[in-house]
């Protein structure tokens, strides 16, 4: 009699929780019924080998456009360190000092345009007076 009622009260749950998840059993049900109508079942293997390449396809993606930002960056800070150096050259060539004000807009200049190098020499030819040939 007990084992009776424990299962009773084991089928009112179950029943409880099917009227409150009805949703996720009606989606799970659908993809088993039109496998079992089609009868095409899939190979799971070539499921999880696709999974596993298209994966290792996005983490090289991934791994290579990082390179290549990294490299952009160095690339870029090479040039702002040459630009400065070249720049205090010709200043002190013309026995002037590059103050702070001038400093700020070439690194402006160069933050702004640095995919542009001609754009770069332009501007700061005309900040400084000097004709700058970036890399």
């Amino acid at each position: 009699m007990l084992t009776w009622l424990a299962v009773k009260a084991w089928f009112k749950k179950a029943w409880a929780w099917c009227k409150k998840y009805w949703q996720l059993l009606v989606g799970a049900s659908i993809p088993i019924i039109i496998m079992l109508l089609t009868r095409r079942g899939t190979d799971l293997r070539k499921v999880l080998e696709r999974i596993s390449i298209d994966y290792e396809k996005e983490i090289d993606v991934i791994n290579s456009s990082h390179e290549q930002e990294i490299k952009a960056r160095e690339e870029a800070a090479l040039r702002y360190t040459e630009t400065i150096a070249e720049v205090e050259k010709k200043y002190a060539e013309e026995s002037k000092e590059l103050d702070s004000k001038k400093r700020k807009q070439i690194e402006k200049i160069l933050k702004e345009h640095a995919d542009d190098p001609e754009e770069i020499t332009r501007r700061i030819a005309n900040l400084t007076g000097f004709e700058i040939y970036n890399k």
